[in-house]
């Protein structure tokens, strides 16, 4: 009986072990590094509304979020779309090439709203060609 308690235990870990570089490889996010986080290279800025559990406008034009949609707050947590509902929030944003949907953004604190970063005012399509 203990050594298959023992077996098993060491299964679970290493289950455990082998999902963690999954997970990293495939996440969104952008790390903690002091009072500013490194955002990803092709993020754009904007003003984001979120209007419903499936859309929002960013500087007022009207988008849809995509199903995976992450919301991030200035300490870097995820929160839930649908408590910021009908607020503008400045943010950093992601969206999917494939179907022009919003994928990620990160609600700035007031350091990282002082660096410059490029809006997408170009539209969707030229970001295709970046």
């Amino acid at each position: 009986r203990a050594a298959r308690s023992t077996v098993t235990a060491i299964t679970v870990a290493l289950g455990a072990i082998a999902a963690v570089p999954a997970l990293a490889q495939t996440a969104t996010y952008a790390p903690f590094q002091g009072p500013v986080r490194a955002f990803p290279n092709h993020a754009f800025r904007g003003t984001l509304v979120v209007t419903s559990l499936a859309d929002a406008t960013i500087d007022g034009n009207k988008l849809l979020l995509a199903p995976a949609f992450k919301l991030y707050n200035p300490q870097n947590m995820a929160v839930r779309p649908n408590t910021m509902l009908d607020q503008n929030l400045t943010v950093n944003y992601v969206i999917e090439k494939s179907t022009g949907r919003v994928h990620a953004a990160w609600i700035l604190n007031s350091q990282e709203v002082a660096i410059k970063r490029a809006s997408a005012d170009k539209g969707f399509w030229a970001s295709l060609f970046n």
